[in-house]
């Protein structure tokens, strides 16, 4: 028994790692909150400790401008993350001790630190045994083809690929040039999506646009760039008449217009929008697209009267309790203003919900 026990604690001293924690003064310029320094994941997280799967919470992100004397452009913006910083090195041993004073000494991470950016306070050091952490949800992917749907879905479909190359009284196409659409069903909807009052009209596709149209620029609209055009006219002009013209020969089918909208290289140069000049058009129409799908095969979209029809609640889970915070927030964060709720309010919710039942570390060891 004295082996066996022996043994275990032989293997549990092996299995830890030693880890360092700072305080983050000034934000961190940098692309993404995990990268990697002379071996150690270096993680910039909302707070110094895991959350109940395991993971490091992600941290509060902001953008950090630059604006370069004597040009006339707008400012250079970079990604930021505030909070805390954890170093975690792969083992415990002389080499991780070497390493760990070399991050001591060390003031600062990040770019533009000689603008004062990235400072840092080491305030722990410790040692820990690695969690094994749950897999995480799978995040959403664009496909590369529909597959087979029923066909009041297929025109659900099209509406969308089609509803930013007509004329609306919000904006004008997005390829400047307006779309011959067909069908004057879908033609009155995609004219239709950003007009007050619609949602009482026959059209049933009025509402779909506008609830995916809206999801999709919510979820891409992140860092503003303003733009004059509405494509990168420095690498040339585009014929967008005679683009529209292939849009057109192409909604025929709806596999076809998706394939075609997926695979351009030409629409892969418009702009979503000009003051989001960051977000192309191609993957806002696809993101739009996917979200209209995902939600029919989890419920959310019915067919009812050849017609596709949003429900409150799914059909799969009714009869379950719901969760505290569903993916309704998404939409209460898009139409707070209309229904007088604070956009606080699902951040709010979001953060009670991270913080119950947060396992708590006592094993510290403070910096010598």
């Amino acid at each position: 028994m004295e082996r066996n026990g022996g043994r275990d604690e032989s293997m549990a001293s092996s299995s830890k790692r030693l880890r360092l924690i700072g305080e983050v003064i000034t934000p961190i310029v940098v692309n993404s909150p995990f990268f990697y320094i002379k071996g150690c994941k270096i993680t910039v997280t909302k707070e110094p400790r895991e959350n109940e799967r395991g993971y490091l919470p992600y941290p509060k992100k902001s953008h950090y401008g630059k604006l370069i004397k004597g040009v006339r452009k707008a400012p250079t913006i970079r990604k930021c993350f505030q909070g805390f910083i954890v170093v975690d090195f792969p083992r415990n041993n002389n080499q991780a001790r070497e390493k760990l004073q070399w991050f001591l000494s060390l003031e600062g991470l990040g770019a533009h630190q000689n603008n004062g950016m990235g400072k840092i306070k080491w305030v722990e050091k410790k040692e820990i045994i690695p969690r094994r952490k749950q897999p995480l949800e799978k995040k959403l992917k664009i496909r590369k083809g529909l597959g087979h749907h029923p066909k009041p879905l297929q025109t659900a479909i099209k509406a969308l690929l089609l509803h930013d190359f007509v004329h609306t009284e919000k904006h004008d196409s997005k390829i400047y040039q307006e779309v011959e659409i067909t069908s004057s069903f879908i033609r009155e909807a995609c004219k239709k999506h950003h007009t007050n009052g619609e949602e009482r009209s026959n059209n049933w596709l009025i509402p779909i646009i506008k609830k995916y149209d809206g999801i999709a620029s919510f979820l891409s609209r992140r860092i503003p760039r303003k733009e004059e055009r509405r494509y990168d006219y420095e690498n040339g002009e585009i014929d967008c008449k005679k683009l529209a013209e292939e849009i057109a020969t192409k909604q025929h089918s709806v596999y076809v217009l998706y394939n075609y909208i997926y695979y351009n290289k030409t629409m892969a140069r418009f702009y979503e929008t000009i003051t989001f000049a960051n977000n192309k058009l191609k993957t806002h129409l696809l993101l739009a697209v996917n979200l209209l799908i995902n939600d029919f095969k989890k419920g959310k979209l019915t067919l009812e009267n050849n017609r596709v029809k949003i429900v409150s609640q799914p059909t799969r889970d009714k009869g379950e309790t719901e969760k505290p915070i569903s993916e309704s927030k998404v939409l209460k964060r898009i139409y707070s203003a209309k229904k007088g709720v604070e956009k606080q309010t699902t951040t709010l919710q979001e953060r009670s919900v991270r913080d119950e039942n947060r396992p708590r570390n006592t094993e510290k060891n403070h910096l010598r």
